[in-house]
């Protein structure tokens, strides 16, 4: 018996070595913030500006909006069920950060919570699945795995000097006025060479079964005209359960399609999902086929030996009436 106990222990220490040699990729350790190109990166994130809906908005009064650090963008749907941790985790980051800006883009076509705005967000940061969370538009943690690194991300990114100023910077927004449910509002852009996009944010959209949704993007335009009057229609779009006027994000982004960076080096698994699970209504026994061949298997072994001398029985009764 001892050598037996010898082997076990043996290979209990190689297993150990080993989790501790390759437990970086096996947990799925944050990998380094790559920030080599830095503000100037295409696609990254330069301004975001926040308008309350019910705010009586006057031209030129910096105290009616306020700017994030980091915008999160997460691609999600209503069909997706790994997109329910991906959620909560922003919700959990918003408590420890509320300055953070979060968007919910339900950026799938046949999600009925879909909006043309999300979808054309969705082509132009390169996003093929969900949940998919892109921060400040330059990194990426892909599928409810990945999500989990969101917390060590956003930590990394501030401690070394990711974030923005919420001071005043070069884009502002002139004026702002609800009207027949018409939302307009003037941005002022001194840079010709960003991309400006405009969302309207609701908080609490109910949505049967999942419930109340957070920070839904339910109304927008992207790559609007520079120093111009954006006019986006609420019509349709969905409104809050629990009495939130919503908000509007003005968010600029660098020109140029998006250079994401892989913010965690969890694998995938089955995380992530590219399109809906199939909606046929499955029978009782498809999903567990090999459990009726086990049952169909195990009646005939039952029935063996009594065919040992039934076959038999019959042969020789067939063989009597031949003869006959």
């Amino acid at each position: 018996m001892t050598p037996i106990v010898m082997r076990s222990d043996f290979s209990l220490v190689c297993l150990l070595v080993t989790l501790l040699f390759f437990s970086p990729s096996i947990m799925g350790a944050p990998i380094d913030v790559d920030d080599s190109l830095g503000l100037d990166a295409p696609g990254r994130i330069v301004d975001a500006v926040v308008v309350d809906l019910n705010t009586n908005f006057s031209e030129g009064n910096e105290e009616n909006t306020r700017r994030g650090p980091l915008v999160i963008e997460l691609h999600t749907a209503t069909w997706c069920d790994p997109c329910r941790p991906a959620e909560t985790e922003i919700n959990e980051l918003l408590n420890v950060w509320p300055s953070i800006i979060a968007m919910h883009h339900h950026s799938s076509s046949i999600d009925p919570l879909s909006v043309n705005a999300s979808n054309e967000t969705k082509s132009f940061q390169g996003v093929y699945g969900y949940p998919t969370l892109v921060v400040d538009g330059r990194w990426v943690l892909n599928g409810s795995n990945q999500s989990q690194d969101l917390f060590d991300l956003v930590a990394e990114i501030t401690s070394e000097g990711g974030a923005r100023s919420s001071s005043p910077g070069n884009f502002s927004i002139d004026s702002l006025s609800i009207e027949n449910n018409v939302v307009s509002v003037d941005v002022n852009v001194s840079d010709p060479n960003v991309r400006v996009d405009i969302f309207i944010v609701v908080d609490g959209v109910n949505h049967v079964p999942l419930g109340l949704l957070s920070d839904t993007v339910v109304a927008g335009k992207t790559n609007v005209e520079h120093n111009s009057t954006v006019t986006i229609s609420l019509n349709g779009s969905r409104v809050s359960s629990i009495g939130d006027t919503g908000q509007l994000v003005m968010v600029v982004r660098n020109s140029g399609n998006p250079e994401l960076i892989a913010a965690s080096d969890r694998p995938l698994f089955d995380g992530f999902q590219i399109v809906p699970p199939s909606t046929v209504e499955s029978s009782l026994f498809e999903p567990n086929s090999w459990i009726v061949w086990l049952v169909l298997l195990g009646g005939v072994a039952a029935l063996l030996p009594a065919l040992q001398h039934t076959f038999p029985l019959l042969w020789d009764r067939s063989k009597s009436n031949e003869e006959e």
